[in-house]
C-alpha cells in the first residue's frame, strides 16, 4: 500500500509526498481547489521530491493540471522527481510538455 498523498503550500511551491496515484483524486482536487489563483505568465511549481509513486492515473492529474494552468496563461513546472517517478515522466512523453527542473 501507498503513502496518501500529501501537500503543502510554501512561498516558492506547492510540496507533494506519498503516492500520485488514482486514489489521490479526491485529495488532488482538495489541493487545487485551495491554490491561489495564478497570475497571467507564472509558474505554478510543484515539488515532487517526496513523491514515491506515480501511476497512469497521477499522470492524468498532472496532464489536467497543465491543461488548466495552460488555459489561465500560466504554466506547471515539476520540480525534484526522483528515481522511477522521474523515469514515468521521461517514458510517457511528459517532460516534452511540461519543464523539470532537478
Amino acid at each position: 500500500m501507498h503513502q496518501p498523498l500529501e501537500y503543502n503550500f510554501t512561498t516558492d511551491a506547492i510540496h507533494l509526498s506519498g503516492a500520485l496515484v488514482f486514489n489521490a483524486h479526491p485529495r488532488w482536487r482538495q489541493m487545487l481547489r485551495q491554490m491561489p489563483a495564478p497570475q497571467k505568465d507564472t509558474e505554478i511549481r510543484l515539488d515532487m521530491a517526496a513523491i514515491d509513486h506515480l501511476d497512469a492515473a497521477g499522470l492524468g492529474l498532472l496532464l489536467i493540471t497543465h491543461d488548466s494552468l495552460k488555459a489561465q496563461q500560466a504554466r506547471l513546472v515539476l520540480s525534484r522527481p526522483t528515481g522511477a517517478v522521474r523515469r514515468v515522466l521521461e517514458v510517457s512523453g511528459f517532460t516534452a510538455m511540461v519543464r523539470i527542473e532537478d
